[in-house]
């Protein structure tokens, strides 16, 4: 019996900050357990650490303890405005929710030395982090806060509901060993061994396997750099899948505090900072500075494909940290008001794509914000409208000059001035001759309508001046209105610079068949006509009984020959594609459909089970 209770003994690694303990991890062996408290005692992040010894009976024993000067400072939450909602426990492994809680608790997880990928499976330390009072509360209370309207909930109602998935939460990091066949395969068949393993699980559970198998290949790498390493190694080009994930824990990486110093590090100012990491974006970081060997390969990743567009998790993150420096008040140098303009315009010109500044909305008021005062004359900073028109005059093609107009005016800040942005819209509309000035690549001209349609109508032009200037598009003469050219103002596309115009055969092909299929009905495009909805409401070509489901949830539309999908809705649509990609879509989001898949509705936490509507896409 006593060998029986030593083979059970386990030995916690405790660290001590603001006076609460928190389990950092726990370890078979005492050798371990040592090492890890003399690596966490070198980081002098923690004023004491320990080594408990926890026997098969729960007899607590402590066999080592050493205090270093580190670990003053108290982590508390950071502030945060938007969260993704999770409805299930099985959500929080998305990757949305993943970084809702990186950039909520950034402090902790910096300090830890880990992403949530590795923790969310981890028993000990979600269990020591629920007692830590000055994260666990305030982080409930700010999730409860922000998504309470969401639901239609009172921010206690919602508190409550946190509860009990992080309840849950727990309850799956108990039964996370029998997770461990899904990361052997990734270790030996990299991540399309993972997916084949997983093939045969259901999708609500994919997020749960991929990054408890990410969080295990991460875990024993204690630094960023190695992290990172580990992941990009497992990248393959042109496998879409493998792409997605890869970029997804590198953006979960790299939005660290430690990364970006790295990045900005050997940076004299913050306008050479930001610069860096504009170069690191566009795939040309200069590997004559210091910058570290991991850093380097984010930066070939990034620029491997030629566009602006690959990684666009990663780029997403690196574009928060660029504007975060732009939003502030640090001058981006340290010589003068006539160098910081020279310094500003190097960063315009470097955030320039096709149809607008890369970062949409927010980097558009962030840069007309930073303009005003760099460009500020006598003591006063430049007006407005100015500012306004000289970024937009850094733009040589009409889609760039009406790209950062249309961000603009959807931002909060340029939506208070939005006489003044529609004023210039329209003036600007008024000097296109050629929808080829706004195509992109292989675009319809059905398509150009439909990308400045969504965003004329969000940056809040009335509706009649939007009709009118897609009017003008429409009464192009037909040969023009086709062209393949740099790119396009198409909602959310940030693309390559221009390229030569070439010219396309205007004829297309027959459209293919969309058939739908749910609870024994099938609805077919185009049989049925262009658009078929999907929803609660009694007039939708596919009802739904389900209480997360919305009115009009989402729609699936046939344009010139291509189907996608578009979500409508308050709480999402999953997109599960034959080979197992999933995606998670949010209001506005328009995917295509191809092949074959399923479109997943539905909430497992309230009780329902999720409708998943079958659609297969064949020639005619």
């Amino acid at each position: 019996m006593a060998m029986s209770k030593r083979r059970e003994a386990r030995f916690e690694v405790v660290v001590e900050q603001g006076g609460k303990p928190n389990i950092d991890g726990v370890f078979d062996d005492e050798k371990s357990a040592t090492e890890r408290a003399n690596f966490l005692l070198r980081l002098a992040k923690f004023p004491v650490v320990r080594v408990v010894k926890v026997t098969g009976t729960g007899r607590e024993e402590t066999i080592f303890q050493k205090s270093s000067s580190g670990g003053a400072k108290l982590t508390t939450i950071s502030p945060i405005e938007e969260a993704s909602l999770c409805t299930s426990v099985l959500q929080i492994f998305s990757f949305d929710s993943r970084m809702t809680l990186l950039r909520l608790l950034r402090g902790y997880w910096d300090d830890q030395g880990v992403i949530p990928s590795e923790q969310l499976h981890r028993y000990y330390p979600l269990r020591y982090f629920e007692r830590e009072a000055l994260l666990f509360n305030p982080a409930v209370s700010r999730l409860a806060a922000i998504q309470a309207p969401m639901l239609g909930l009172k921010p206690h109602e919602r508190y409550d509901q946190i509860i009990r998935l992080f309840a849950g939460l727990k309850e799956l990091a108990q039964a996370s060993d029998t997770l461990a066949p899904f990361d052997q395969a990734l270790m030996r068949g990299g991540i399309s061994g993972l997916l084949l393993a997983a093939v045969d699980r259901p999708v609500e559970e994919r997020d749960r396997i991929v990054t408890h198998a990410f969080g295990t290949l991460l875990e024993p790498q204690r630094e960023w750099g190695a992290k990172l390493a580990a992941v990009l190694r497992l990248h393959r080009e042109g496998d879409g899948e493998n792409s997605r994930l890869v970029d997804e824990f590198t953006a979960e990486i790299v939005d660290g505090r430690e990364p970006i110093r790295a990045l900005i590090g050997y940076a004299p100012d913050l306008g050479s900072a930001i610069l860096s990491l504009l170069a690191t974006l566009r795939g040309d970081l200069d590997d004559r500075l210091p910058h570290t060997e991991p850093l380097l390969a984010l930066s070939d990743v990034l620029g491997s494909d030629g566009t602006t567009t690959g990684f666009p998790r990663t780029r997403e993150a690196l574009l928060n940290r660029i504007r975060g420096g732009m939003d502030g008040l640090t001058p981006l140098t340290r010589t003068g008001l006539s160098s910081d303009a020279r310094a500003f315009g190097a960063i315009v010109d470097g955030m320039i794509a096709f149809d607008g500044f890369m970062g949409g909305p927010a980097m558009a008021e962030s840069l007309t914000r930073r303009g005003k005062t760099v460009w500020a004359a006598g003591g006063s900073d430049l007006p407005f409208e100015e500012t306004m028109m000289r970024l937009a005059g850094r733009f040589n093609t009409a889609a760039g000059r009406l790209g950062y107009l249309l961000d603009l005016g959807t931002s909060a800040y340029g939506h208070r001035k939005i006489s003044t942005v529609i004023q210039h819209v329209a003036d600007e509309f008024g000097r296109v001759k050629s929808a080829a000035e706004l195509a992109a690549p292989g675009a319809s001209l059905q398509e150009v309508r439909e990308g400045l349609g969504r965003r004329l109508r969000a940056a809040g032009i009335p509706r009649a001046l939007a009709d009118g200037l897609i009017a003008k598009i429409a009464a192009i003469p037909d040969e023009q209105r086709m062209s393949v050219t740099g790119s396009g103002i198409l909602a959310g596309s940030r693309l390559a610079p221009r390229i030569p115009e070439v010219t396309v055969d205007l004829q297309a092909p027959p459209a293919p068949r969309l058939t739908l299929s749910f609870q024994g009905r099938t609805v077919a495009l185009p049989d049925a006509g262009g658009d078929v909805v999907i929803g609660r409401a009694a007039e939708c070509g596919i009802v739904l009984d389900h209480a997360s489901a919305s009115r009009r949830h989402a729609v699936v539309r046939l344009r010139d020959g291509a189907f996608t999908l578009e979500d409508l809705s308050r709480n999402g649509t999953r997109l599960v594609r034959q080979n197992g990609e999933q995606r998670l879509l949010k209001l506005g989001d328009v995917v295509p459909l191809s092949g074959r898949g399923e479109i997943v509705i539905g909430s497992l936490d309230l009780g329902e089970h999720p409708a998943r509507i079958a659609w297969d896409v064949s020639a005619r």
